[in-house]
């Protein structure tokens, strides 16, 4: 009996410290992806700094109703990734609407806004995803104080192929996206990823090899800054903000 007491001991012991390290490994898991989520929200409002929850702190996050084009409150902790997986707080998008092949959308989403002394919109940051060629492309989009003009983009996480569809990371091909605009004269969106080199305002250059990831892109900036995503709350923004 002695000596099954020792070796129950010792695997109790075990059990106790790993369940320990895999709960401390978790939390600095889930500490390092918001960190990543910051970081990546920050670069798209061409933000590079070292410290990161000091220049979050200016953003004021806004969370809107894509049914209702209203603000409202969410609880804390709130992920609209998580909300579109959940038939609560989603809805499905019909396959004639889902360009983006996103499936289910969130019914509530986060708008990230810096405002100057004036209380006036200096930039704006929108959550974006969509189907590129290997599976679902998660990254924001930046909009200057004309809610228009494009001031940067980036991806958080991708399936795509390194050196084709993963060029969505290359920087050279993220700065081409400074200046561009959404919109048309007549509200419409209009920007776009084309094959080869953009000749306007409206497109962007293609990425060599990866029409279908190319593609993607075009549909996802078109579903999210359209009717069935941002575009109504873009157009009444600045009210809310007033």
């Amino acid at each position: 009996m002695k000596n099954l007491i020792v070796p129950l001991l010792a695997c109790i012991a075990c059990a106790v410290i790993v369940s320990f390290t895999a709960v401390s490994v978790r939390y600095e898991q889930k500490l390092n992806q918001e960190n990543e989520k910051k970081e990546k929200i920050l670069a798209a409002a061409g933000i590079k700094t070292g410290n990161i929850d000091e220049e979050f702190s200016k953003i004021k996050t806004l969370f809107f109703s894509f049914e209702t084009g209203e603000l409202v409150s969410v609880e804390s902790g709130y992920d609209h990734i998580k909300a579109a997986s959940n038939a609560a707080l989603s809805n499905i998008v019909p396959s004639k609407l889902d360009i983006a092949i996103i499936k289910r959308q969130e019914k509530i989403a986060p708008v990230y806004v810096w405002l100057d002394e004036t209380s006036n919109i200096e930039k704006i940051v929108l959550p974006i995803r969509g189907y590129g060629l290997w599976g679902t492309l998660y990254g924001y989009l930046s909009l200057g104080p004309d809610l228009n003009s494009v001031m940067g983009i980036e991806y958080y996480e991708h399936k795509e192929t390194p050196g084709l569809g993963g060029e969505v990371d290359n920087p050279n091909w993220k700065s081409g996206w400074q200046g561009k605009k959404i919109y048309n004269s007549e509200g419409s969106v209009s920007l776009k990823v084309v094959k080869g080199v953009s000749k306007d305002d409206y497109e962007i250059d293609g990425m060599s090899g990866a029409t279908i990831t190319s593609n993607g892109v075009t549909n996802m900036i078109n579903f999210w800054l359209g009717d069935q995503g941002y575009g109504p709350i873009i157009k009444k923004l600045n009210e809310v903000i007033e």
